[in-house]
């Protein structure tokens, strides 16, 4: 009796050990996570130091005819109702590069052009101005040009085109081009009884954001086109409404690589339980030292640093490939020739195949957002029954 206990302490025993190093490897996963954070902020200064010289994501608002009414009492302004409004943007988008990090930028040619209801009636020698902005004037890359009424296009030195008008007509039409520049998103501010947006470009991988969905859409290899059609009831609940299109990058390494990290002990915990299972399962009963588990667990930490880092300067998923080959030779090496000393080939091939299927395993985690807690939770329960059938034969109560 007294011998039998003494077996089951001491695979318990290694038990706690086994996981006391991986309590311990919490300690570098922490500051793995601050790590990714960093470079994500390095990132972000990057994009503000361009946004600072270029110009700033670019809300293109709707103009506002306002119109000086003399009355008794002076001067009163009276703003008529946008009708009709149609905002027609193209977009060229080029990458600039400040350090490792590409940031896109984009130029815009855009021309808004509609009516106001003349809701005042006879109209005679009435001072107006119509009004029109952006949200980062600093974009501005060419003067404004602006048709008012039946008049001939004229260019303009600031956004405010004041003329007296005469008209009796129900309808004052406008038109009005200029080039702005910004970084990230632009967006159109529907501020019409019936509004059309159109916005099209050459990026590949736009996404159309704001408050509305785009009615129509087209994407193509290296292009797209988005239009609105929204009526003024559908924007009557929002303060500012706003439809238009975001340039994503395809695909953001620091925001995989946080997430890869947030499994970063799972997958140590499962390694670390491959090993286990050898040391008790195995007729040959090598143990591992607790210091040989600190050493693979660092080694599959570095892995998260190399995949970062090497995603600086190419597509994540080479760099993932790349530090998840060198991380599997590692460990598998260390493996044959230290850990089995040259005579567990078969373990050898063992462990080096499950860190393989772990990695695919993770990668399609991280590109599969929409389907990785079921594929997640799939895999696991078929790892536990793995683990239940390997310990099988285990007399957890005896040496044999």
């Amino acid at each position: 009796m007294g011998e039998q206990k003494k077996v089951v302490n001491k695979k318990v025993k290694k038990f706690y050990i086994v996981l006391g190093m991986l309590l311990i490897l919490l300690i570098p996963i922490a500051f793995m996570s601050g790590i990714v954070k960093d470079r994500e902020s390095y990132k972000d200064e990057a994009v503000r130091n361009v946004k600072t010289a270029w110009a700033d994501s670019q809300v293109i608002y709707a103009p506002v005819l306002t119109l000086n009414v003399p009355d008794k009492k002076g001067i009163k302004q009276k703003t008529l109702p946008l009708n009709n409004y149609e905002a027609e943007i193209e977009v060229k988008t080029q990458i600039r590069q400040k350090g490792i990090f590409k940031v896109p930028v984009y130029t815009a040619d855009v021309e808004l052009k509609g009516d106001f209801l003349n809701t005042y009636g006879k109209i005679k020698n009435m001072n107006s101005q119509l009004a029109f902005r952006v949200s980062d004037a600093k974009g501005f890359v060419s003067q404004p040009q602006i048709k008012f009424l039946s008049e001939k296009p004229v260019v303009h030195t600031s956004a405010t085109y004041e003329k007296k008008i005469t008209t009796s007509a129900k309808n004052i039409p406008f038109e009005i081009k200029y080039q702005i520049r910004g970084i990230n998103k632009i967006y159109a501010v529907p501020a019409g009884i019936n509004n059309e947006i159109e916005i099209e470009g050459d990026w590949k991988t736009p996404s159309f954001d704001g408050d509305f969905l785009p009615s129509e859409k087209e994407l193509a290899k290296d292009s797209f086109e988005g239009e609105w059609e929204i009526p003024a009831i559908a924007t009557s609940s929002l303060t500012e409404p706003k439809a238009g299109v975001s340039f994503l990058t395809p695909v953001d390494n620091y925001r995989m690589a946080t997430r890869a990290v947030k499994y970063a002990f799972l997958f140590l915990s499962l390694t670390f339980l491959a090993y286990f299972i050898f040391e008790i399962a195995s007729k040959d009963k090598k143990p591992i030292h607790q210091l040989q588990y600190l050493m693979m667990g660092a080694a599959m930490l570095v892995f998260y640093l190399l995949m970062l880092s090497l995603s600086e300067f190419m597509p994540f998923g080479f760099s993932y490939f790349i530090a998840a080959l060198m991380t599997i030779a590692l460990i598998s090496t260390y493996t044959y020739f230290v850990i089995t000393k040259k005579e567990g080939k078969k373990f050898t091939l063992l462990i080096t195949l499950i860190m393989a299927l772990l990695y695919a395993f993770l990668y399609l985690l991280l590109i599969l957002q929409d389907l990785s807690m079921l594929l997640g939770a799939l895999v696991l329960f078929l790892i536990m029954a793995l683990v239940m059938y390997s310990t099988r034969n285990v007399e957890w109560n005896s040496d044999d």
